[in-house]
């Protein structure tokens, strides 16, 4: 099946999910792509090069899913550790076919300037170094506390005093020429990125996208999403696989299918804005604790709605916590008002959840979890017919829960 996606659309609309990290700021790559877009202008950069540099500040920290990292990155010019999400986001961004030629310059867009292999070309190394020098200056805003013009002077300052050694001298003397303008930091503030955005966005025509190509997306952004935890790695994988396999068996059409294995890889996009020590946390949540984990599939939502064609998948991942009685969250849906696809996710994202080793326990034989699923069948949790085909094709439903590549 072919999706008539805007490609610009679809990569801002994800980028917000990585910027959750940040919890209380949610605009950190969007504001390095803004930044970095503009200070390509001032080198003469073409268009098309523009767009990349766009797409690369928004997708660069990619490789954090922690809250601690996030907040390693945000309040420090440079630190130890700072090449180990770059490292992954190489990875993560390498195995999908429309951000594969992003993965170099996301490999060292934390590395000095005068650290940059020779081997490297030109724009690699401008591209990578711009998206760092763009990144510091973000941080250094929040560092600095700057909120007035005469803080951002403060701002171009420090950043002046690492010429040649962290950051190029031709891209610093570029940004310093660019944030001269107040309109440079004015379009810093939210409605106003918001606004730029938009207007790029129009710019450019949605394009047919195969599905294994949309699969690939969805899968990078299961990856950020599952390294949030240790405890939960490929748990979105697994969760996949299965409400992907129930589907069939239920007797869904190829594009619900589709649809729904889409959701199931999207559906806990929400948790990247859920602190670590509460996803970690051993023992119950307080009631606090509780209601921020109780939001994700409303952040997951939020997210996905704003990508055109996006709907039907940000409504049934947005949904694998309701329940038939209408106890469920974030929305209390009940019965009817739950579709099957939801349905399905949910019964897909519970049985993976109770096979699988967690900190406070080893994973549930499948006839284990199986008898849990009966019982939450039984109180009008879940739906009776999906979990019967569970039951029907246990073996299968185990192996498929427990995702092996």
């Amino acid at each position: 099946m072919k999706y008539q996606l805007n490609h610009r659309e679809v990569t801002y609309a994800l980028s917000e999910a990585l910027d959750y990290v940040g919890i209380d700021d949610t605009m950190h790559g969007k504001r390095v792509g803004y930044m970095s877009a503009e200070v390509a202008k001032r080198l003469g950069w073409d268009s098309e090069r523009i767009d990349r540099i766009i797409l690369m500040g928004m997708l660069h920290d990619c490789g954090v899913s922690s809250t601690d990292v996030h907040h390693h990155l945000v309040t420090e010019l440079d630190w130890d550790n700072s090449q180990v999400h770059c490292l992954r986001g190489a990875s993560l961004l390498s195995k999908v076919p429309f951000y594969t030629d992003y993965a170099e310059v996301i490999l060292y867009h934390h590395t000095h300037w005068n650290q940059l292999p020779d081997s490297l070309p030109k724009e690699v190394k401008e591209e990578a170094n711009l998206i760092y020098l763009t990144d510091r200056v973000d941080a250094l805003r929040v560092q600095l506390g700057s909120t007035t013009l005469h803080d951002k002077a403060n701002v171009r300052t420090t950043i002046q005093k690492y010429i040649s050694e962290m950051f190029s001298e031709e891209l610093t003397a570029a940004f310093v020429a660019a944030a001269e303008a107040d309109s440079f930091w004015y379009y810093l503030e939210a409605e106003s990125l918001e606004g730029y955005y938009e207007d790029w966005i129009r710019q450019s025509e949605p394009m047919a996208i195969d599905f294994s190509e949309l699969k690939s997306i969805a899968m990078m952004f299961a990856d950020v999403v599952d390294a949030k935890s240790p405890f939960t790695s490929k748990h979105t994988y697994g969760v996949a696989s299965l409400a992907r396999y129930l589907a069939e068996l239920y007797g869904l059409s190829e594009a619900q299918q589709e649809c729904i294995e889409l959701s199931a890889f999207f559906h806990d996009l929400g948790k990247l804005r859920v602190a670590d020590a509460i996803l970690h946390k051993a023992g119950p949540l307080d009631e606090e604790e509780r209601a921020q984990m109780n939001r994700h599939g409303f952040d997951s939502n939020v997210i996905l709605r704003k990508i055109k064609g996006f709907h039907e998948i940000a409504k049934i991942a947005a949904m694998h916590h309701e329940t038939l009685d209408a106890k469920g969250y974030p929305y209390h849906l009940g019965g009817d008002q739950i579709p099957i696809e939801a349905r399905i996710l949910s019964v897909a994202d519970i049985f993976q959840a109770l096979v699988q080793d967690r900190p406070y326990r080893i994973g549930l034989h499948a006839e284990e979890a199986q008898t849990i699923l009966n019982a939450m069948s039984n109180d009008l949790k879940l739906d009776s017919a999906i979990v019967n085909i569970v039951a029907q094709n246990l073996g299968i439903s185990y192996t498929k829960a427990m995702y092996a590549e």
